[in-house]
């Protein structure tokens, strides 16, 4: 929704820039800044509709009947955010954030690429093609290291250091930053296309289009080619993704899978948040079953309804 769609009438409208500030000031991203400024003028919007014309006149009442007005209760935990922020500013008298509901969003188990499929996949690319020895590079980044399409997209020479065997780049959505080892077959595949087949430009990016002014490849052409590589290798994806973002799930269960440390696997990823760890577990089938609790013998009346109305024998 853009901001246009809704129009505030009253002087609520002024605490959305101040805690549009409060995001930033607080390390979000800017896409993050504009997605909790959208959700948090429907909020006021559902206020002034409840008849709030300024933050004094704000109470449970009003606070439950605009959470009510929302169209998803997913948005509540945004909502409880920033209540939260206008009590500690003082935009309250008080902290109303606590008769807010929170509801999890369900977290279903990534499907994800066995590692022979994967395998599959990286050698279905054709590296004598046009922009093949590209894109079994910027494939490799992906499926081996679990790099973000929009860091592959953008990856700069000043990123990668050949002596050290090292990527070192800032994460475009965290702003934190990675270091990964540069794998042999990574850094072949990396000399090969530079050496063969990269046009001839003084571009910071290392990945290039095929024609001229040569900018860097898109994360929509990092789509098209995993998706081209998964067809060739005569995988069905059967519901999975097919973008370059596939792989890094792959990855996490691949690692987990070797009895990797979680904290490993978080890092290598370059998950900031230390709960992205949860969804790792879900992907640690094996080790799960040994916590798995025996399922008791039936008895009494269960046993009985179990068995059609029979005793048992």
């Amino acid at each position: 929704m853009r901001r246009e769609d809704i129009i505030l009438e009253t002087s609520l409208g002024r605490l959305l820039e101040a805690y549009a500030d409060h995001c930033r000031r607080n390390g979000l991203r800017e896409g993050s800044v504009q997605l909790y400024w959208k959700l948090a003028q429907r909020f006021l919007k559902g206020l002034e509709d409840a008849g709030v014309t300024g933050a004094a006149d704000i109470g449970p009442h009003e606070v439950s009947c605009a959470c009510l007005a929302l169209k998803s209760n997913y948005y509540l935990s945004a909502i409880h955010t920033f209540l939260r922020f206008l009590a500690e500013e003082g935009y309250t008298q008080r902290d109303y954030s606590c008769i807010v509901p929170l509801f999890k969003r369900p977290q279903p188990m990534p499907p994800v690429y066995s590692e022979a499929e994967i395998r599959r996949i990286e050698a279905a690319v054709d590296r004598q093609g046009p922009h093949g020895k590209r894109d079994y590079a910027a494939l490799l980044l992906a499926t081996r290291l679990g790099i973000r399409g929009g860091d592959i997209a953008t990856l700069t020479f000043e990123e990668l250091d050949f002596k050290r065997n090292t990527i070192c780049l800032t994460q475009q959505k965290t702003a934190a930053p990675l270091s990964l080892p540069m794998l042999p077959e990574i850094k072949a595949a990396l000399l090969d296309y530079l050496e063969h087949e990269r046009a001839s430009s003084d571009s910071e990016y290392v990945f290039l289009s095929l024609k001229p002014p040569f900018s860097h490849i898109s994360v929509q052409l990092l789509g098209k080619l995993t998706a081209a590589a998964i067809r060739s290798a005569g995988i069905v994806p059967g519901g999975r993704k097919c973008g370059p973002h596939a792989f890094r799930a792959s990855l996490a269960s691949s690692m987990v899978n070797d009895d990797v440390p979680y904290e490993v696997v978080r890092n290598t990823l370059g998950h900031t948040d230390v709960n992205a760890i949860k969804s790792y577990a879900k992907l640690d089938v094996e080790r799960l079953r040994v916590y798995a609790l025996a399922v008791p013998e039936t008895t009494g009346y269960f046993a009985k309804f179990l068995s059609g109305g029979r005793e048992n024998a």
